[in-house]
């Protein structure tokens, strides 16, 4: 057929040419930036708020993270069951609070935000003096209150010890009343309130104790200064938050930070969630109040790339304004351009490896979902759907039910199991297993029906090796497809899914021996290869 191999090859050769061209016409002519297709990082925080009512009215307090030009606050999504949400902003802060009436029994609250930040460093000029005055909006910054006793003899006596001399520049200053706050006054790690002549006369402190310390002294100098809260975000879950200081320097704030060695300067894995000296955390008492951080590290694509690629001439390439103008998020639109990259991987592990899946698919859609749960959770998630399910199935045989009754039993059965995770891995904390709500549910069903068959039909041992064989390829399909660089690519190049569909071309006209045939069978090969 040598028609249909040209037609082949000609199709093969458009399929990779035609992609690569228009991603160098971009690159060379269009100016794409490639500095903008590596990953920025993000982090996903859940708060998550329990609470034993008794029949009466509760009321919680938190605050709530701003975006500002150093960090972007995006998907915010709230869960709190009879609890009304309201949200009150001032000039600086988020004010969040839950109330419910006549509450009973065990609640719960959740509040999640994904939030991107950037590593801030400031160069405060050498040589520049202290200023005599200040406009009237910086003067709560310079006067005492509560923890902060800058006219107690103490606070000078202090100062005294670290700056003899006093009238030195705003450089200088910061410099020695940092490293005295860092190296002298001792890290304790105490969750309780240390007020600034506590924390100098016991000569440790946490960072509250610290931060007030400092804020005496900058403001004793005539130096505006105030209190931040916020989080350190590292993935895990986490009850303690962090304070750090802001001291206002030639027309900015400018952050330090004594217990991390911070010198004008915070790194992108802090996040701000509000200013002043006041409590994270305030609600009705006798309540049992308990809160935790969930916090996910994630990459996703630069802001910048799409700004970008939106001034570009090809905008008819870039998916992002159309899809937004329907309401579909960024995220779906990576999920639907990343799930052919995992059918590709699917595609080489039966094909040119030779490992037994459930489903052709199955692992590129399963992967997908877990992107939410994580791979160990979605994993278990996977498993555990699949038994039960399974066992309900074989008990709806020995009933001897017809086919389509059954599959509908099924579907309900995973419905209910699904739910039923959920609400556990809620009232036990597990926040990304109740992301398990996003799995495929017909799927699920299906290759429940296909295990049960399997263990029927060819033995518990077949079924089991089945599905490690499917958890293998569902990982591999996981660890593509949840590539940030990849998907940073894809989004500004989507073109690239042709360059797919040339490879799957080519993998159709596989008829080399598979890997596994090669292991089973490499005895007999060798054995040919050396007569």
């Amino acid at each position: 057929m040598p028609n249909r191999r040209f037609f082949f090859l000609t199709l093969f050769a458009l399929l990779i040419a035609a992609p690569l061209g228009l991603i160098s016409y971009k690159l060379l002519v269009l100016d794409y930036r490639m500095a903008d297709l590596i990953p920025a990082t993000s982090y996903h925080v859940d708060i998550n708020m329990t609470v034993d009512g008794h029949g009466d009215d509760i009321s919680m307090h938190t605050y709530l993270p701003k975006s500002d030009p150093r960090q972007h606050i995006t998907e915010e999504t709230q869960t709190s069951g009879d609890f009304r949400l309201d949200i009150n902003s001032d000039p600086l802060n988020r004010i969040a609070t839950w109330k419910a009436e006549a509450v009973e029994g065990p609640q719960s609250v959740h509040y999640s935000f994904v939030v991107q930040a950037q590593h801030v460093q400031y160069r405060i000029p050498t040589g520049l003096q202290i200023p005599k005055s200040y406009p009237p909006q910086l003067a709560p910054y310079l006067r005492a209150e509560e923890g902060v006793q800058v006219n107690d003899p103490l606070i000078d006596e202090a100062i005294d010890k670290i700056i003899p001399q006093r009238d030195i520049p705003i450089s200088e200053l910061l410099t020695r009343m940092h490293r005295y706050l860092q190296d002298e006054l001792r890290n304790k790690n105490f969750s309780g309130y240390t007020d600034a002549i506590t924390a100098y006369k016991l000569g440790e402190a946490s960072c509250n104790g610290k931060g007030r310390l400092f804020v005496a002294m900058a403001r004793k100098m005539n130096l505006p200064a105030r209190s931040v809260s916020g989080l350190i975000m590292k993935s895990g879950n986490k009850r303690v938050s962090h304070q750090w200081v802001e001291i206002y320097v030639n027309g900015y704030w400018v952050p330090f930070d004594t217990i991390n060695d911070h010198f004008a300067e915070l790194p992108a894995n802090f996040l701000t969630l509000y200013y002043g000296d006041e409590v994270l955390f305030r609600h009705s008492r006798n309540i049992n109040f308990q809160y935790s951080f969930q916090i996910t590290k994630k990459l996703v694509p630069k802001s910048s790339l799409r700004e970008h690629i939106g001034d570009s001439m090809l905008n008819i390439a870039n998916l992002y304004q159309t899809f937004e103008s329907v309401g579909i998020s960024q995220n779906l639109l990576k999920i639907i351009l990343m799930i052919p990259f995992g059918a590709l991987v699917t595609v080489i592990f039966r094909n040119v490896i030779g490992i037994e899946t459930f489903g052709t698919f199955l692992p590129a859609l399963i992967a997908s979902a877990a992107r939410d749960t994580g791979l160990l959770w979605g994993a278990i998630g996977f498993v555990m759907v699949i038994v039960l399910t399974a066992l309900i199935r074989r008990g709806m045989d020995w009933l001897q039910l017809l086919h389509s009754p059954k599959m509908a039993i099924l579907l309900t059965s995973v419905v209910m199991i699904i739910l039923g995770a959920t609400v556990l891995s809620v009232q036990f904390g597990l926040g990304q297993l109740a992301h398990l709500s996003l799995f495929p549910i017909a799927i699920l069903a299906i290759t429940a029906e296909r295990f049960a068959i399997f263990e029927a039909e060819q033995g518990l041992y077949k079924a089991a090796r089945v599905t490690v064989a499917t958890l293998v390829v569902i990982a591999a399909a996981y660890t593509v497809m949840e590539s940030q660089f990849l998907q940073s690519m894809v989004l500004a190049f989507p073109e690239l899914l042709f360059v797919l569909i040339a490879l799957n071309m080519w993998l159709g006209k596989w008829i080399g021996m598979r890997i596994s045939e090669f292991v089973r069978f490499r005895k007999l090969i060798w054995s040919e290869a050396a007569k």
